[in-house]
């Protein structure tokens, strides 16, 4: 920890700093050139079965600093820094992870590149680790269970030129185990994808994506494809995604087939009335080669009294499990 005080006091000392300024939700910036600030969130879960637990989520600190056309982002995250269930004692958990740090250079809006630790630049929902941010507290399947959040390699980005300016792409390599590879869904030390996303207007986009990826814990390769879309229209969100995947043959035992796995989510937002939300989410996954099998629906509500503060609340109504109710608050400082 002390490290990480000492690092953000250095990045402050080298800047010559002309213009200080705090704002909640968007942290301590200096010159617009460095900027600090963190998040964290509280958690209750029920299921019917008459599980729960309580949870700090997140304890987190980020920063950044802009020299020219580089930039340098941190990210450090203490998760379930404190953890009670119906099974185990309150405990406390302060290790801190690499949530992300890398290095970013912009060549020009057609073609930057980063290199370190980066979110998976794939789909709608895995762009937003932070609670505050997020529609609701659960995540979709497809956020999950279907690639690693985060990598750690080379991510080439941006629009394309000649083309169509109105399409942002992705092309992202990892050669190497993660930085802080215990930290992540899954653990890969090879994954390899694109993304191409085209901008209609600033309220509707679609795009598809696909990769390859090497899963250390199971010891098998899995190949999948991917496509997403949102749309706004004024009070009313809607968005989803959905993914197929084909695993190595030698995890096949008992069929063959070029689709191991299929999974969906379709999310509807309402405004109802000024900073609430209504959510209505339907979710699909099957896993043929694990038996794995999932349908829910999420019914929730969002409160966001600021852009940077979210009271949620929903319930799920699963096919095969217990139904769960979720709650949490979560602030963005």
């Amino acid at each position: 920890m002390k490290r990480v005080i000492a690092v953000f006091f250095l990045f402050i000392s080298v800047v010559q700093a002309t213009e200080l300024q705090y704002r909640f939700g968007r942290g301590l910036s200096i010159d617009n050139r460095f900027y600090l600030g963190g998040y964290t969130s509280l958690q209750y879960e029920y299921r019917e079965n008459g599980y729960y637990e309580y949870k700090v989520d997140d304890l987190a600190v980020l920063g950044f600093l802009r020299f020219n056309k580089f930039k340098i982002f941190g990210e450090l995250e203490a998760r379930n820094w404190y953890y009670k269930s119906k099974n185990t004692d309150g405990e406390f958990n302060l290790k801190l992870h690499t949530e992300r740090i890398y290095l970013q250079y912009d060549f020009n809006e057609h073609f930057k590149i980063r290199g370190g630790r980066f979110i998976t630049p794939l789909g709608i929902w895995n762009q937003v680790h932070i609670n505050a941010l997020k529609w609701t507290t659960s995540d979709p399947v497809t956020a999950v269970w279907f690639y690693p959040w985060f990598s750690t390699g080379l991510d080439i980005f941006g629009f394309l030129p000649v083309i169509s300016e109105n399409t942002e792409y992705h092309f992202f390599i990892q050669k190497t185990k993660n930085i802080d590879h215990e930290y992540n869904n899954v653990k890969s030390d090879d994954f390899i994808g694109f993304q191409f996303k085209k901008y209609f207007d600033v309220n509707r986009y679609a795009g598809f994506n696909g990769g390859r990826f090497y899963d250390t814990d199971l010891r098998e390769t899995t190949t999948f494809v991917g496509f997403f879309g949102y749309l706004n229209i004024k009070r009313f969100y809607l968005m989803g995604e959905a993914y197929l995947a084909h695993e190595n043959e030698e995890h096949h035992t008992s069929y063959s087939s070029r689709i191991d796995k299929e999974s969906y989510y379709l999310q509807m937002v309402y405004r109802v009335f000024s900073k609430n939300y209504l959510i209505l989410r339907n979710e699909y996954f099957n896993d043929r080669s694990d038996n794995g099998y999932l349908h829910v629906w999420t019914i929730g509500w969002n409160y966001k009294p600021r852009f940077n503060i979210s009271l949620k609340g929903e319930f799920q109504i699963f096919e095969k499990r217990a139904n769960r109710f979720l709650t949490s608050f979560a602030v963005l400082f």
